[in-house]
């Protein structure tokens, strides 16, 4: 693989993928929306082309796609989705229709490999007690009530389509957990809740778990799957399960912000979201919790248990300590424009030299 297109290439995923190519002597063409901004996000990498342009309007950028080796199809229209209001016009748009297109315009270019970024909430949850979940066990796209997940769904399944179409195309598919790392510019969720952290607006925990992934090791699976994998073939990159409580306790140490403490039941959480719901669709303001959020904490946060061992086993990943990955995290937020001002309460405390990657914000 000597050149690469990679979409959203300033997003969390993207940017740290872009690292991972460029330190393999890959030449990158990134996608960005705002190449003023990539500039700044990407200061520093070498045999970097910015390609102006969106999933909006694949037309406006698929010129770009011709003569690479592989398309990384990372980006997707997230974020906003969690911060309360109704959605699913833009990410059916986006998220569906604009992998269709994108998928179909780099194959009359001549490209013949993607690497699609899927999610494991187009995954069953867990049976209480039960096995962790692998890729082969699917959801159908009317059994989540999430419109993120659904059009994740969707998405995979035009892939699939257009693979059963083009005997010649090879698509692989990774699926990652919850991603945090340094290079969260957007920021997403998870860099949120961590400003939201810091800024003490966190008012207690919820019994759930998440599986927290360093995006860092999602980039390299997707390189080592676009390498090895083979045709059609579905990876899970979840990481490690791990309870709110313990992840709040990381922070507390290496932000230096007490932990909050109150256990928030759920009854008390669905009342939250909605009043957050309605005051997002009154202000056009993003909320603190959405019933998004809400109703992904409520199914699956119990349950959530998912298989990477085929990762681990066939791409020889390698998860890094969620407490390298949070302190990453901390310390590349803490170096923007993002951070709270409010200051920590003590001192905070490394946890391990992890030795963060610096980027410009």
């Amino acid at each position: 693989m000597k050149t690469a297109f990679v979409t959203g290439a300033t997003g969390l995923l993207g940017s740290n993928l872009v690292r991972e190519l460029a330190s393999r002597s890959v030449a990158v063409r990134a996608l960005v929306r705002d190449p003023a901004r990539a500039r700044r996000l990407l200061a520093g990498v070498p045999r970097l082309e910015l390609v102006a342009g969106d999933l909006e309007d694949v037309a406006g950028f698929a010129a770009s796609m011709k003569g690479v080796d592989l398309v990384f199809h990372a980006a997707a229209y997230f974020r906003e989705s969690y911060r309360g209001g109704a959605h699913w016009e833009r990410l059916q748009r986006i998220n569906v229709e604009g992998t269709r297109q994108l998928i179909e315009a780099a194959y009359r270019r001549g490209v013949r490999r993607l690497l699609h970024v899927s999610s494991i909430g187009t995954l069953a949850t867990a049976a209480s007690g039960g096995a962790p979940v692998g890729a082969e066990m699917r959801l159908a796209p009317e059994a989540t009530r999430n419109d993120y997940y659904r059009s994740k769904i969707l998405a995979d399944r035009v892939a699939e389509e257009v693979l059963a179409c083009h005997p010649d195309l090879w698509i692989a598919f990774v699926l990652p957990g919850f991603m945090n790392g340094p290079g969260d510019s957007g920021p997403t969720s998870a860099g949120q809740t961590i400003l939201d952290y810091a800024a003490g607006r966190l008012p207690g925990v919820v019994d759930a778990h998440l599986s927290y992934v360093d995006a860092r090791d999602v980039a390299r699976a997707c390189v080592e799957a676009a390498l090895r994998a083979p045709r059609g073939a579905r990876y899970v990159v979840a990481g490690r399960r791990v309870h709110l409580r313990e992840a709040y306790a990381i922070l507390d140490r290496v932000t230096g912000v007490t932990a909050p403490k109150r256990r928030i039941p759920y009854p008390l959480l669905a009342l939250v979201a909605a009043a957050n719901e309605a005051w997002a669709r009154l202000s056009g303001r993003p909320v603190l919790i959405g019933l998004a959020t809400y109703q992904n904490l409520r199914e699956q946060g119990a349950h959530n248990r998912y298989d990477s061992t085929p990762a681990e086993r066939e791409l020889d990943v390698v998860f890094r300590p969620l407490e390298e990955t949070l302190q990453d995290a901390v310390a590349w937020l803490r170096e923007t424009q993002l951070w709270p001002a409010r200051a920590p309460i003590r001192p905070a405390r490394s946890v391990v030299g992890s030795g963060v990657i610096r980027q410009n914000p």
